[in-house]
């Protein structure tokens, strides 16, 4: 992905970039839920506690850190939105 060139063009990166991070989050809380909902009759447990414990909060997280790299690392640009329109003579 290039980095934008005029004022519009910043502002539709800002846009896809806020339909990415709003598709991260909801990815990451299907998951959350899902895993509760999944996991709630499981009777497994580790050092006391219950697995959905273990793949909600501890996996939660390690998926919440790897979907925000990804997010950085292939989809937000840095970008400066104080372009000047230049007007034609």
């Amino acid at each position: 992905m290039k980095s934008p060139k005029t004022y519009k063009e910043a502002i539709e990166q800002s846009h896809r970039e806020a339909l990415y991070t709003v598709g991260a989050a909801l990815l990451l809380f299907l998951f959350f839920w899902g895993v509760l909902f999944l996991t709630q009759d499981s009777a497994y447990s580790c050092w006391g506690l219950p697995l959905w414990f273990w793949l909600s909060c501890i996996g939660g997280y390690l998926l919440s850190v790897l979907v925000i790299w990804l997010l950085v690392k292939y989809f937000l640009r840095n970008f400066n939105l104080d372009h000047k329109e230049e007007k034609e003579p």
